[in-house]
């Protein structure tokens, strides 16, 4: 019977690991595609920084599905740069190998 439950708590432990792993890469992964957006909007990198933080404090506050991309979205129609969620979430996938490298 206990080696039954150490092998469950083996098993919550690398679940809890693998969530907490996920959510820092998907965290990192949403700054990368912030940053890259500030810079596409004319930010310098000390104006990207500040609105990658805004960004993901955003979405943190009021979370949805798609909500980085939408916020991002937004900001491009205000700034009058085409930008389709399509075209949006191809670079969101671009960055992820980044993401996870560097998280990882």
């Amino acid at each position: 019977m206990s080696k039954m439950s150490d092998r469950e708590r083996g098993f919550e432990a690398k679940y809890s690991f693998d969530l907490e792993q996920n959510f820092r890469v998907e965290a990192h992964l949403y700054k990368l595609l912030a940053m890259w957006a500030g810079r596409e909007m004319g930010m310098n990198d000390a104006e990207c920084a500040q609105y990658a933080h805004k960004i993901i404090g955003d979405v943190v506050a009021a979370p949805r599905e798609n909500g980085v991309v939408v916020a991002i979205l937004a900001d491009f129609a205000r700034h009058n740069i085409d930008m389709t969620i399509s075209q949006l979430t191809t670079r969101l996938e671009e960055l992820r190998p980044q993401a996870r490298a560097e998280v990882l």
